[in-house]
């Protein structure tokens, strides 16, 4: 699996510490999916900041990532 953690949240975006997250936020940007690298931030090494969209943007988002995983 690409995810290690998913921090709790009560707020519309989640924290995910990820196995190669610099390169799967790359990848993503490619395809024009926008989520926030936050690796260089104190206590999230390896961290994506992933905001919760419509069903349509989370489904395109799971997808990239079943993609990127395969």
């Amino acid at each position: 699996p690409l995810t290690e953690i998913v921090y709790p949240s009560d707020a519309n975006f989640l924290l995910v510490k990820m196995k190669q997250a610099k390169e799967i936020y790359a990848y993503l940007s490619g395809k024009g999916i926008i989520v926030r690298d936050r690796s260089s931030v104190i206590l999230c090494d390896d961290s994506l900041r992933i905001t919760i969209g419509t069903p349509d943007e989370n489904k395109q988002l799971l997808e990239a990532l079943k993609l990127y995983a395969a």
